[in-house]
């Protein structure tokens, strides 16, 4: 990851986090380049802040990670660990469907869930993938 100056350096002289972005190496090649302007840069990064604030790191990876995934995939979780996952679900951007038997995990038996990404979970992505061009 690199840091970028959304206003760049040569005319703010600061580091001030408004103006700071992180961004892959490929990107911030665009933006110098002013492929990629100061306005989407900014959008960028207010919708990383949101839906940094709205949901948990993890919340927002299992999100990211069945976005990738066709649409029917299903995630296997861990079931004592669904109070970690409760933003998601109460957005209902993700939903649980229960196995009937169980597994092995950690030699102990227990029953996972199964995440999958709803139609409004993958709006709220789509949302964000939307925002993030313009």
């Amino acid at each position: 990851m690199d840091i970028h100056h959304i206003v760049p350096w040569s005319k703010c002289k600061e580091h001030k986090y408004e103006n700071l972005i992180a961004l892959c190496p490929n990107c911030h090649r665009l933006a110098d380049r002013g492929r990629i302007d100061r306005k989407s840069l900014k959008i960028y990064k207010a919708n990383l802040r949101y839906a940094h604030d709205k949901f948990s790191q993890l919340e927002v990876d299992i999100l990211s990670d069945l976005y990738k995934e066709p649409e029917n995939a299903r995630l296997q979780f861990p079931s004592f660990m669904m109070i970690l996952i409760n933003r998601i679900l109460d957005a209902e951007y993700v939903e649980v469907e229960l196995p009937e038997s169980s597994v092995q995990i950690l030699g102990m038996e227990m029953k996972p869930v199964y995440l999958f990404l709803t139609h409004k979970g993958r709006e709220y992505i789509d949302s964000l993938e939307v925002d993030q061009e313009n």
